[in-house]
Order: C-alpha cells, then sequence, then structure tokens
C-alpha cells in the first residue's frame, strides 16, 4: 500500500473535475519496447537498468521508459511496496520524444531523464494535491551520475533543475500497488491516466518478487 495523503481540501473537487475532462481528451496507449538505453545516461547508471522496456504514447509524444534491473528494499521488510523503498533510489530513466509536462503541468523538454523514488512531504504544505504521496522524480540523466539513493533533497535539488523551478519535476505514482496487467491503461479516482508498470525487487540481496504501480501521465495537480 501508498503513504496516503489526508485529508483533501473542498477546493480540490474543482480540480478532480477539470483533471476528469482533460483526462478523457488524452489517450494513452503502452506496449514493451527493444530500444537501447540512450548514450546521454552516464555508464554508472545504465549499468543498473535492463535493456528494453515500456513505451508509452500520449498523443503524438513517445515516451520510452527503462526501469532498473532489481529495485532494493529494505532489510527485514514484508510485502513488496514503496514504503520500504529507500528515498530518492534510482527506479528508472525515461526518453521524451518531444516536449511533454510534468504532473504540475511544467514542460519537460524533448530528452533522457533519470526517473527516481520520491516522497511528497507530509508538512501540511502540499494538503490536498493527491491521494498518495508517492511520485517519480525526473532528473536530467546527464546529470544524474551516480546510481546510489540520493535521499529526499538531494533528489529534488538536482530534478528542479528539469524545469527550472522552485518545485522538481514529478510524475505521480498512483495506483502504488496493482494487480492488474502490465502496461494496461488505468483511469485514477481524480481523473488521471496513468500506466501500469512493474519492476523487480530484491530483499538482503535476494528476489523478492515485484512492484507494480502506476505512472500518471495525462492529468494535472495544484501544489
Amino acid at each position: 500500500m501508498g503513504r496516503v495523503a489526508q485529508p483533501f481540501r473542498a477546493a480540490f473537487i474543482a480540480t478532480c473535475f477539470f483533471a476528469t475532462i482533460a483526462a478523457a481528451q488524452s489517450a494513452v496507449d503502452a506496449q514493451l519496447h527493444k530500444e537501447a538505453l540512450p548514450s546521454e545516461i552516464p555508464s554508472s547508471v545504465a549499468t543498473l537498468l535492463a535493456p528494453g522496456g515500456a513505451r508509452a504514447k500520449v498523443g503524438a509524444v513517445v515516451l520510452d521508459f527503462w526501469w532498473v534491473k532489481a529495485l532494493p528494499l529494505a532489510g527485514g521488510s514484508g510485502e513488496a511496496s514503496w514504503n520500504a523503498v529507500e528515498e530518492g533510489s534510482l527506479v528508472g530513466a525515461v526518453r521524451l520524444s518531444a516536449d511533454f509536462r510534468d504532473i504540475r503541468g511544467r514542460i519537460l523538454k524533448q530528452g533522457p531523464y533519470t526517473l527516481r523514488f520520491g516522497v511528497q512531504p507530509d508538512n501540511g504544505d502540499h494538503l490536498g494535491t493527491s491521494p498518495f504521496r508517492e511520485f517519480l522524480l525526473l532528473l536530467p540523466a546527464a546529470l544524474d551520475t551516480d546510481p546510489a539513493p540520493r535521499g529526499h533533497q538531494g533528489s529534488i535539488d538536482i530534478s528542479k533543475l528539469a524545469v527550472g523551478g522552485s518545485h522538481p519535476a514529478v510524475w505521480s505514482i498512483d495506483p502504488p500497488s496493482t494487480t492488474d496487467a502490465v502496461l494496461a491503461p488505468h483511469t485514477t479516482e481524480l481523473g488521471h491516466r496513468a500506466v501500469l508498470m512493474e519492476v523487480p525487487v530484491v530483499r538482503d540481496g535476494k528476489p523478492a518478487g515485484t512492484l507494480r504501480f502506476g505512472v500518471v501521465l495525462v492529468g494535472r495537480i495544484d501544489a
């Protein structure tokens, strides 16, 4: 299960309404691909990524994803969940065929980005913006040279450079856990459109199953 952000503000109802309209206007399709990793991804990071991956198409934009060969879980943790993943962990990479937007509507330039796990702070500053606190942070691939977990602030500082603002570039993870088919389209409770992805996980160096989750590609939240 994911970390649920509580509670929602009343004004959030309007956000959901407009997000539903926007999502309905943009279909999301996904399939597997066998593309090589972008050359801009540093070799230190590329060695942890599995060959091939998932290709999502949103309108005319193609998003090629590569996921890590194995995402480490905390030792002694129970079921495979984001609660057992260290914040700032490398989760994968993505290449945008054209300019695209993050969950806050900021422009992401065409090109490759690494994807790291992030958690929305539980401090009231982002109250009511999303039902879950898990996110993928996008970092300019050429600047993310160390594959080790960067922690909360370390990931955010580099992710901000992707959009040139005071907030990091993020996509919501929604749902954080699911048993539905991988690559299937998914409509969230907010009316956002997501694609279901999956990464292998390891615990104490041993295979521990997979973590299946949604990446929101169509929809917007204000925070």
